[in-house]
């Protein structure tokens, strides 16, 4: 009898143990385009970490799939505040603009807006492995970036400001080959929608004072702020690095 007892409570433990990371698998389950149990077409940006932060809002999520407007997204978990986490990954989601995401098997179409969650860290925390709001993540140690974040000074920061219209617009550099830079550019206005630009640069462009390219003029202030030239209106301003 006791034998039985035990066997009943390893295999219990085991099939929890296989639920929580089953569960990012889900994706691949759910939608034609997965990349990281995240529908392709919502991921602009990611990177590896390998950093702990610690939650800094009380009965924060983990999600399977870091997709707040969809029922296909679970949640694995409750953390406390103070809970320490491993933090893996980082992805930057396509915020404030509905994706067309092409369900498994069928010609079925779920429209997905994440609104302001745009990034997300992949954590692990005790038997669970999820996906949680960079928000409510303070992170421990420096990040040692391979890319430069820059923020339109006329972006509306939802958390200091509910009130006027929202309108989001970041550039994101990252370190290519050799002295090559990827500018990806990212753009929400609430009366236009999204809109996004991307440019390869050769040379460091951060040893210029000025880079010229068809369709974007960039100068340089400093290394925490920049000024954009562009065909597409409103990505045209002054940036400041944040």
């Amino acid at each position: 009898m006791n034998m039985i007892r035990l066997f009943i409570k390893i295999l219990f433990l085991l099939l929890i143990s296989i639920n929580s990371y089953a569960n990012l698998d889900n994706c691949k389950n759910i939608y034609q385009n997965c990349f990281e149990n995240i529908p392709e077409d919502m991921v602009t940006f990611h990177q590896e970490l390998n950093t702990y932060g610690v939650v800094n809002k009380n009965d924060i999520n983990i999600r399977d799939i870091p997709l707040i407007s969809s029922n296909n997204s679970k949640v694995l978990k409750k953390i406390k505040t103070n809970e320490k986490v491993l933090i893996k990954k980082v992805f930057f989601l396509k915020p404030n603009i509905s994706v067309r995401l092409r369900l498994l098997n069928t010609n079925n179409i779920e429209i997905v807006n994440n609104y302001r969650f745009g990034k997300w860290y992949l954590v692990s925390h005790e038997d669970v492995e999820g996906f949680i709001f960079s928000d409510f993540v303070s992170v421990e140690k420096k990040i040692n970036k391979k890319f430069t974040r820059f923020r339109h000074i006329d972006s509306v920061d939802w958390r200091e400001n509910k009130v006027d219209p929202q309108k989001n617009i970041e550039l994101v550099l990252t370190k290519h080959n050799g002295d090559a830079y990827i500018l990806r550019g990212y753009a929400w206005h609430y009366l236009n929608g999204f809109s996004e630009i991307n440019y390869t640069f050769t040379n460091n462009i951060f040893s210029k004072e000025k880079i010229v390219k068809d369709g974007i003029k960039i100068f340089l202030f400093d290394e925490n702020e920049i000024f954009v030239e562009s065909d597409i209106d409103i990505f045209t301003g002054i940036y400041r690095k944040y």
